[in-house]
């Protein structure tokens, strides 16, 4: 069965990101839908193909209310007649709200990210200034009553024409810099990654692939629990999602074998899978994602330099 899937489909990506999105969903009771997490289902958003997809497969775009041939073609640089000719789109050429249609060549969009402008711009606004209170001040010829001495170790000044003496050199002269944080997560194999994180060529990934072994063994990159074990996820073979605090889930997809399950607590670093070639991997490699809420996280920005 697991052979079965490994064709290569334009559907590829659509179906790796809506299945783990799924599975988030019922794991976690999530209160979002699915299509508000999803990247490209909504009208307006595009969709582009996953790291699985075959040499064919082209971007997707889900129709909006307004929209016409015209304006799709310029937001995403494909001519008009490129657009009519690959969606055998008929006179007068309308186009629907909820219409899927294929855009060959089109141009890689970003989904925008939800920072406020607002929030960022206030946060660096100077505050106004607080309430000065007024003391009175001693005449110039009398000192504060609540002035200190000097120290007593204190250098004398020395009389006029004889120099100055240095200080004497301190065992720490330089400061040291306190050291960073370290990174939230650890590796869960180690390898070459042989499928960058973002679009590439039209395609999408939502996490990287490592190349490792076959059989090489799989660890957990934090502590947590196991909320999905299975192969019901399209492409991704033999599957583990595991669910961190402060809102995070990892991904291990590829697998040969499993050696958790759901509901399993694990801890970092922990072995958790086999390295494999299930799903529509091409050769032993384990895929890796870290998402965070409802958004994808660039694995290599929370991982350890290798």
């Amino acid at each position: 069965m697991e052979k079965a899937l490994r064709f290569p489909s334009r559907w590829a990506g659509l179906w790796r990101t809506l299945g783990i999105t799924v599975v988030l969903s019922a794991a976690l009771g999530a209160c979002s839908s699915v299509e508000n997490v999803m990247y490209g289902a909504r009208e307006g958003t595009i969709e582009y193909p996953g790291s699985g997809a075959g040499a064919n497969a082209v971007p997707s775009y889900v129709v909006k209310d307004k929209d016409t041939v015209d304006s799709v073609g310029q937001r995403f640089g494909v001519s008009r007649q490129t657009i009519i000719d690959r969606n055998r789109l008929a006179p007068p050429y309308t186009l629907r709200a909820g219409q899927t249609i294929e855009l060959p060549g089109a141009r890689v969009i970003e989904p925008s990210s939800g920072a406020s402008l607002s929030t960022e711009t206030a946060a660096a606004a100077p505050q106004p200034p607080g309430t000065v209170k007024r003391e009175t001040l001693p005449p110039p010829s009398e000192a504060p009553k609540s002035a200190a001495p000097p120290p007593a170790s204190a250098a004398a000044t020395p009389p006029a024409g004889q120099p100055t003496p240095l200080s004497p050199p301190t065992a720490h002269t330089a400061a040291v810099a306190p050291a960073g944080p370290a990174p939230r997560f650890e590796w869960p194999v180690r390898g070459k990654i042989v499928s960058s994180y973002g679009s590439h060529d039209g395609q999408r990934n939502d996490g990287i692939d490592i190349e490792a072994p076959k059989d090489a063994v799989v660890h957990a990159a934090d502590s947590g629990t196991v909320v999905y074990a299975g192969s019901e996820v399209r492409g991704m073979g033999n599957l583990l999602l595991v669910s961190h605090s402060g809102g995070y889930i990892t991904a291990y997809g590829f697998n040969d074998s499993l050696l958790v399950k759901k509901g399993d607590k694990v801890k970092k670093g922990q072995a958790i899978a086999k390295v494999g070639t299930t799903g529509s991997a091409p050769d032993p490699r384990l895929h890796f994602e870290v998402r965070r809420g409802n958004k994808t996280i660039d694995p290599t920005t929370v991982l350890p330099g290798q």
